[in-house]
């Protein structure tokens, strides 16, 4: 091929033919693409130059348009298209240099329009974690929330419960119980740190048998994070992919951040749920309160028969003045528990204050309230062939009932039982006293 005013020049030339075969190139494209000249006739221009993923400069008209080398991507040229004497020639500049700024402020505005969204999701988290009434709802949130950030098929929220147990508190368990929540919070809790895993091979290393699960589960990655504040570890979130995943640098900062989100909100929850149970139950025996107890009580009075058990514990204060205030609440605690043990689920026992309780309990006629106050001092008295495990303990009992369609209000009730209660103590103690009707 002649190359004519293009050999001068940093400027390929290609010629193809009316079939599309190429009929001739110049020295400077031979040498741009690494091949002897007569090499390219017969062939194609789409065998040397290929259209980038990244379509800048789309193929459209004459051009000038980008194509990259396809034995060396990161070569580039500009490409344009003349006719010329029943032929098309193709000349082609270097652009390499052009192509890799191009590519580069793509990346920048594509991270730059990534951390808007993340920031705008992180920013829309907060206030849905604000609004959260309940841990369900909060768990809920963040599932969601980390499943948009990620794209992730599946996420799911594991939290410690106040009692103890580790649940999944929000979205599917993938692998249906065969890996318990404490091994998936293990991994991010302890180090605090949140963890990238895009192969089940690396999550075999990490803990047996989740690899396994992973791979019979279809997931081929997962992000976790801690979900932790001020010192206290509440659980984790897991976002689960069943596709291969890489993740960018910007990932586990997200992580922290949603984790960090919700963890307060869920603190805040905690607290606020430790405050309004303080409000109604009693510091020393963690039953139901006085307050507790006549809310309670209001909601089905009238509605059904009731009746309210008054039991004051038979020689307290010399237990309390003899042995002092700790064993006192001891006795306390553990005539709450034997009272708890003695009623029914529905029944409510509440510390009414000082040694006195009180139970409040939906019954059909007297003789279900008598029975329950005769099961109450039997369980207080305890168990003859055990003195030393389980200390005898007498109580004095009023029982005082209320109709269906009574008019009484809940103090009232309980104000007959009081009385009733107080016959008993005069009659010796140990024993139970019905009020008058």
């Amino acid at each position: 091929m002649n190359d004519g005013g293009a050999a001068a020049l940093p400027l390929g030339a290609v010629r193809v033919g009316e079939g599309g075969a190429i009929t001739g190139v110049n020295t400077w494209f031979a040498d741009w693409i690494g091949s002897p000249a007569d090499e390219f006739v017969g062939h194609t221009i789409s065998e040397y130059l290929i259209h980038p993923d990244e379509d800048l400069l789309p193929a459209i008209g004459p051009g000038p348009w980008m194509m990259v080398n396809a034995r060396k991507r990161s070569r580039a040229a500009m490409v344009t298209r003349v006719h010329e004497q029943g032929e098309e020639v193709f000349l082609i500049a270097d652009a390499s240099e052009r192509w890799r700024a191009l590519v580069e402020l793509r990346q920048q505005y594509s991270l730059a329009e990534r951390t808007r969204t993340r920031l705008q999701l992180v920013m829309d988290s907060a206030v849905a974690f604000a609004t959260a009434a309940t841990e369900e709802q909060l768990a809920e949130i963040l599932a969601d929330s980390t499943a948009r950030a990620y794209r992730a098929e599946q996420s799911t929220v594991l939290l410690h419960e106040p009692d103890g147990l580790s649940i999944v508190a929000a979205g599917e368990d993938p692998f249906g119980g065969r890996v318990d929540p404490d091994t998936l919070i293990g991994l991010v809790s302890a180090p605090r740190r949140t963890l990238k895993v895009t192969a089940p091979a690396r999550a075999e290393r990490l803990a047996p048998g989740l690899g396994a699960a992973m791979e019979a589960a279809g997931i081929h990655a997962f992000i976790a994070a801690p979900l932790h504040h001020e010192e206290i570890d509440f659980g984790a979130f897991v976002s689960w992919f069943h596709h291969d995943r890489m993740f960018d640098e910007e990932a586990s900062p997200l992580a922290e951040a949603l984790a960090g989100q919700a963890a307060q909100a869920l603190a805040t929850l905690r607290l606020q749920a430790r405050l309004a149970h303080a409000a109604t139950h009693d510091e020393v025996t963690g039953l139901p309160n006085r307050r507790h107890l006549e809310a309670a009580m209001s909601r089905f009075m009238g509605t059904t028969g009731c009746a309210a058990l008054f039991i004051d514990l038979d020689g307290f204060k010399s237990v309390n003045d003899r042995l002092g205030h700790q064993a006192g609440d001891r006795m306390l605690r553990d005539a709450g528990r034997r009272l708890l043990s003695a009623v029914r689920a529905d029944d409510i026992v509440a510390r009414y204050g000082g040694d006195e309780f009180v139970v409040a309990c939906e019954v059909p006629d007297p003789t279900v309230a008598m029975e329950i106050a005769e099961r109450i001092l039997e369980v207080l008295r305890g168990d003859p062939a055990h003195p030393l495990t389980e200390q005898p303990l007498k109580a004095s009992i009023g029982v005082a009932l209320a109709p269906p369609g009574s008019k009484l209000l809940s103090e009232q009730l309980i104000r007959r039982a009081d009385l009733a209660m107080y016959r008993a103590k005069t009659a010796g103690g140990d024993r139970i006293v019905l009020a008058d009707a």
